[in-house]
């Protein structure tokens, strides 16, 4: 138990400093909303930006994730030093060859993803876009790489607060250069952001412990297997990573406008998943690798028992607190360019998005003890029928009658197609600790989160439309959901972990 909290109050803090992060990112992304609203210039921004994307999907996140799970075998300071080394320079290489691969190819690859009538709207804004987002998987990479050095250490809060200068450096272009030039000035101060960002993390590194000059032969030694180690991590992320690329493809032969809606939708669903989702995804990553590492199975499987319960209880009431906010507060804003129509429209598609929030966390974190154990046709498994194949035949049935709200939704069934298939996965290799509990206690935050959002829609549509009936209705719902969750008839879990809570606080009030 003393471990689960750790993990738990570790995973708390990370999100408490992603949401400010991610608060700082909003207010930028409204910023950015406001002065382009849905037009040509954001449609082409939105495709560019699935360059440096596709390289943290497609290896970067991979590889970090492979060096926290390889670290952990690493106990020796000087071996540790060396592998780290080896790792960092890795990185660098293989990223400066992709961006040129990038920097000569882009230009043949967007009319292949777009209609002919739509690329020749976008041709001109993704020309002056193709450099600087080809340049910026380098230092994408690098932060990527140092921000793994870290966590392998433990060490979370401290590297996301870096995340704050690609943001002030975005905001600052689009107060000096307004939208003339349209969006490459933001592609060229994300670039330098994210330069800036790598070599302040290169200095937390140093200032770890770590020696960049430690000797240890060549730096591409043991490259073939520490890849066979990343494969599994790559072919995942690269699974997820297609099925954006095809929801944005797809969204970018819809009426104009309709794709910028569908990247404002996924970055607000972002805001979320990125803060709770990812915070304990990486709090949990090295803390599997070392219970693996010291074969401490049953350590796993509790884990992965208390993620599920505790994400239930979290993150479906959050899920019913963002459909009523779609379809209740956004709709009442208008942002400069970005019209009320469009606010809608927005509002319905983050909607779309919010009920892959749970089995997005519970599904990535079975997953990723499947990953540490190295059951690779599980995870073949879970790569094709849990994402590809579901997000596709999904898009295609949804896209038509619900356009970009239909590829928003495909994406959170999705989610519980890989949420399914991931338990199946684990029930196949250590299996969980009380299923039938398990099953309970999901169910019961799910049928609390329902009771608590039907009573906000009745609210809703009593006191009709308008900012104040949209917050009296979030406001009943959330209270309605603590009611029921910590006082009758409860839910054990939610009623646990205040207990715990206490308890720590009381403790810590004594030990001063």
């Amino acid at each position: 138990m003393p471990a689960q909290r750790g993990v738990a109050r570790t995973g708390l803090i990370l999100a408490a400093v992603l949401a400010l992060c991610r608060i700082a990112s909003l207010g930028k992304e409204m910023l950015v909303a406001g002065r382009f609203g849905d037009g040509n210039a954001i449609d082409a921004y939105a495709l560019s930006m699935l360059v440096p994307a596709l390289a943290m999907a497609c290896y970067l996140s991979a590889i970090r994730r492979g060096f926290m799970v390889q670290a952990a075998q690493h106990r020796e300071p000087h071996q540790l030093a060396v592998f780290t080394n080896r790792y960092l320079v890795q990185v660098i290489l293989f990223s400066a060859v992709v961006a040129g691969i990038a920097a000569w190819g882009l230009p043949d690859v967007w009319p292949l993803l777009l209609s002919p009538h739509r690329y020749q709207m976008l041709a001109g804004e993704l020309s002056r876009l193709t450099t600087p987002v080809s340049l910026l998987i380098v230092p994408t990479a690098a932060v990527s790489a140092l921000t793994g050095v870290l966590n392998a250490q433990h060490s979370f809060s401290r590297p996301q607060w870096t995340h704050v200068i690609p943001t002030a450096a975005i905001v600052l272009a689009v107060l000096t250069h307004g939208t003339t030039d349209g969006a490459a000035p933001l592609a060229w101060a994300l670039l330098q952001g994210t330069a800036i960002q790598a070599v302040v993390l290169s200095g937390f590194v140093h200032r770890s412990g770590h020696r960049y000059l430690t000797a240890g032969g060549s730096p591409l030694e043991g490259s073939l297997g520490f890849v066979a180690v990343v494969f599994p991590f790559l072919w995942l992320d690269a699974a997820g990573q297609i099925n954006v690329l095809v929801d944005r493809a797809m969204a970018g032969g819809l009426p104009p406008g309709r794709l910028s809606i569908l990247y404002w939708g996924s970055l607000g669903k972002d805001f979320l998943s990125g803060t709770l989702v990812a915070s304990m995804l990486w709090v949990l990553l090295p803390r599997f690798s070392e219970q693996i590492a010291d074969g401490d199975q049953a350590g796993v499987r509790h884990a992965c028992n208390r993620v599920i319960r505790f994400s239930a209880i979290l993150l479906l009431p959050i899920s019913s607190l963002v459909l009523l906010a779609g379809h209740t507060v956004l709709p009442e804003l208008s942002l400069h360019q970005l019209d009320s129509s469009a606010c809608r429209r927005l509002g319905w598609t983050l909607a779309g998005y919010a009920w892959g929030l749970f089995p997005e966390m519970a599904g990535l974190a079975l997953v990723q003890a499947v990953l540490i154990l190295g059951r690779w046709k599980h995870l073949a498994a879970i790569g094709l029928v849990g994402l590809l194949l579901p997000n596709l035949t999904l898009n295609l049935l949804l896209v038509g009658p619900l356009q970009e709200v239909g590829l928003a939704i495909s994406t959170s069934l999705t989610s519980w197609m890989m949420l399914a298939v991931a338990s199946w996965a684990i029930r196949n290799t250590i299996g969980l600790d009380n299923p039938r509990e398990l099953v309970y206690s999901v169910l019961l935050a799910a049928g609390y989160s329902l009771l608590a959002g039907l009573l906000g829609w009745g609210v809703a549509l009593c006191l009709g439309t308008g900012w104040t009936s949209g917050i009296a209705s979030i406001i009943t719902s959330a209270g309605l959901y603590l009611g029921l969750s910590l006082g009758w008839p409860g839910h054990p879990d939610a009623r646990l972990a205040v207990t715990s809570w206490r308890e720590r606080s009381a403790e810590r009030h004594h030990g001063n």
